[in-house]
């Protein structure tokens, strides 16, 4: 064989694998027609859970027309956003998709023209959402008619009939195509629907037992969703009525996160996710009960696999435990904007406000003038404010523009500073209220907290 057919024969082999390479690489869009939406900013958002990911942006034309690309992207849940709260939520799964409708509202309709997927979701919504409907309103008529009324009888079969629809249709979508993405998210939310004969307290009790009848929490794909999340956030407010108070409020939604978390546990991956949603989401309302609890009661430690977010949910947990109320604050020694050392355990004061703050955050602004004129009013209160400002300039002259006559600490490393991060600072403003002897007595987020904690 001659050396020139052997060069010709590997090239022909290179040639083949990039052929190969070509083909496995494939190309998907998402294409949308807004009709009205004319010459706007069209965003495609990957969900996962209640975090969004921009994967690509385009502008409609005058057709209210789009085009976006989604290739490459895991397959899961992702919604094209074209304002404030208008969104159609899309399943990717290595397909493209087209879709008109005419609006972004939950009052507007959409057609899929293309993407068996998002044919197969859409069918279940549509059915579900209007049987729902109509079965809301026929279960209230039934819990208030006579029950020896033959239009009763004619009202409990239509709510059956309505019901067995959705579940044969479930069935039905389920069968036909498995293995799909949207029929494990089908699955998933199937409505868990009562006797409508029943006594109201009984439904609620029937839906808590087997509201995730229907849920595998072995299924990872869940993650790339807001199906399993919204499935546990409204089993968190199942419980909503089941206090009279605050308190008993709080106790609940404790018992139902305790449900949620234990079902989540037979996966790591699914567990840690979870875990992680609950935390952002206590973070965000305050909820300092929800943190302490998750924090002090966790199935972390039974999980072999050491991965990235379990040694984050690890380290958030004892941040959590070291920040909740009625602990002593982290102490710190460091110098404020004018060279002088504090110390935070040498503070006299009968409370101590530690801010952290920042010169170009606008919540700041309508937050900090309440703080001030409690501290400007009473000379037991001691204010000390740590910027995540990393411009000394910018700093001071905000400082001067405000005239706070407060202790201001300007480490000048943007969220990397030492007393940041031993706070676990993550957003401004963030406000620790401490006593005379430096526990935390609140972490206030609004106006109305503030003056509560302040005003005592």
């Amino acid at each position: 064989m001659s050396q020139k057919y052997i060069m010709k024969k590997e090239l022909l082999t290179v040639s083949l694998i990039f052929l190969c390479l070509f083909s496995i690489a494939q190309y998907h869009t998402v294409n949308g027609t807004l009709p009205g939406v004319v010459n706007s900013k069209i965003y495609l958002i990957k969900l996962m859970g209640e975090k969004k990911t921009v994967i690509d942006t385009a502008r409609s034309d005058i057709s209210g027309s789009f085009t976006l690309d989604i290739s490459d992207q895991t397959p899961g849940m992702y919604a094209v956003i074209a304002g404030k709260d208008q969104a159609v939520e899309l399943i990717y799964n290595n397909e493209d998709i087209r879709f008109i409708t005419t609006g972004l509202t939950n009052q507007d309709g959409i057609q899929i023209i293309e993407s068996v997927e998002n044919l197969i979701y859409y069918d279940y919504l549509n059915l579900k959402g209007t049987n729902l409907y109509k079965m809301d309103l026929i279960s209230n008529l039934i819990q208030q008619y006579p029950p020896n009324d033959e239009f009763y009888e004619t009202s409990v079969n239509k709510y059956l009939t309505l019901q067995d629809e959705i579940n044969n249709r479930v069935d039905q979508l389920i069968s036909n195509n498995q293995g799909s993405l949207a029929a494990r998210y089908i699955s998933t939310d199937r409505p868990i629907i009562f006797d409508p004969r029943e006594p109201v307290e009984q439904q609620g009790i029937y839906i808590k037992q087997h509201y995730f009848d229907n849920v595998d929490f072995n299924d990872t794909t869940l993650i790339n969703s807001t199906i399993l999340t919204s499935k546990a956030v409204s089993y968190l407010s199942l419980y909503q009525d089941d206090a009279s108070s605050q308190e008993e409020l709080e106790v609940s939604m404790l018992r139902a996160l305790d449900t949620v978390l234990l079902h989540a546990s037979v996966n790591q991956e699914v567990y840690e996710f979870l875990t992680d949603f609950f935390i952002s989401g206590f973070e965000s309302i305050g909820f300092d009960k929800g943190l302490t609890h998750i924090a002090e009661n966790n199935y972390l430690e039974n999980f072999c696999e050491n991965t990235e977010r379990k040694k984050k949910l690890e380290n958030k947990m004892e941040l959590i435990k070291k920040l909740s109320i009625g602990k002593v604050a982290p102490d710190f020694t460091t110098t404020d904007i004018e060279g002088n050392s504090i110390t935070l355990s040498d503070i006299d004061a009968d409370k101590t406000v530690l801010i952290f703050w920042a010169s170009w955050c606008p919540h700041c602004d309508n937050i900090l003038p309440v703080i001030d004129q409690y501290a400007a009013n009473n000379p037991g209160i001691k204010v000390i404010a740590v910027s995540v400002d990393d411009s000394e300039k910018q700093l001071k002259d905000k400082i001067k523009e405000t005239g706070y006559n407060w202790t201001f600490i300007g480490e000048l490393m943007g969220w990397e500073g030492p007393v940041i991060n031993e706070y676990g600072v993550a957003a401004t403003p963030t406000i620790f209220i401490l006593n005379k002897d430096k526990k935390i007595v609140a972490k206030p987020l609004s106006k109305a907290e503030i003056e509560k904690a302040l005003g005592n």
